[in-house]
């Protein structure tokens, strides 16, 4: 009677280590990083998973296996984790909570990614798929900053009538304008003065909803 081996064939053990190799915990930290690199530098017209392969040096194959062919998915993803989180300020007040919110795109808006917002305006008109995958991003972040006042208005901290979504334009688009129209030569002196800056626009925005009509 022949003997019948026990060793197992080299194809079994590379299914099995295939099969059981672990999830590598720093992937998504390294495709983040390197994808609103990628997107603040070229757009989605540029946002490709060749480029972002190589910036990221991780192999084609794993984003592949991650996030199939989604690449709306991954921008938002890449936002969601990069660029503006949909986790919701709440300080207790509303001058905490609105300086925190124009402390945060100030950063965002003079940081190495600074380009993002910019290219997030322009793809939206250019390509439907990313119109698409943002409009929910966008909603959900509105959202999150409108409950802001509207949190104020619960405590009473500021008239039943303020209207949250003139306040949250009159921040956003007052630290947009700030840094869109600085000089590159005063980038540096405005640099060191954001928090001021924050501080005062924030204070002129309450003072203009506190002030008796």
């Amino acid at each position: 009677m022949a003997r019948t081996s026990t060793k197992p064939k080299k194809e079994d053990s590379a299914v099995r280590s295939s099969r059981g190799r672990p999830r590598d915990p720093g992937l998504e930290d390294r495709v983040f990083d390197a994808a609103i690199a990628l997107y603040a530098e070229v757009g989605w017209a540029g946002f490709n998973f060749d480029a972002l392969a190589k910036r990221s040096g991780v192999g084609k194959d794993a984003l592949y296996r991650r996030w199939g062919a989604s690449r709306p998915g991954l921008l938002r993803q890449t936002l969601e984790a990069r660029w503006y989180g949909i986790a919701p300020i709440d300080t207790g007040s509303i001058r905490e909570d609105l300086l925190a919110l124009a402390r945060m795109w100030l950063r965002l808006r003079t940081g190495p990614h600074g380009k993002v917002g910019l290219h997030m305006m322009v793809d939206t008109t250019r390509f439907p798929e990313v119109a698409e995958i943002l409009e929910g991003y966008r909603e959900d972040t509105v959202r999150q900053a409108r409950a802001i006042v509207r949190r104020a208005i619960d405590r009473r901290e500021i008239p039943s009538t303020t209207n949250p979504g003139l306040v949250l334009d009159i921040v956003v688009g007052g630290v947009t304008n700030h840094v869109a129209t600085t000089p590159q030569r005063l980038r540096p002196a405005m640099t060191a003065k954001m928090d001021e800056f924050a501080e005062s626009l924030v204070d002129v925005v309450l003072g203009g909803v506190t002030r008796p009509r």
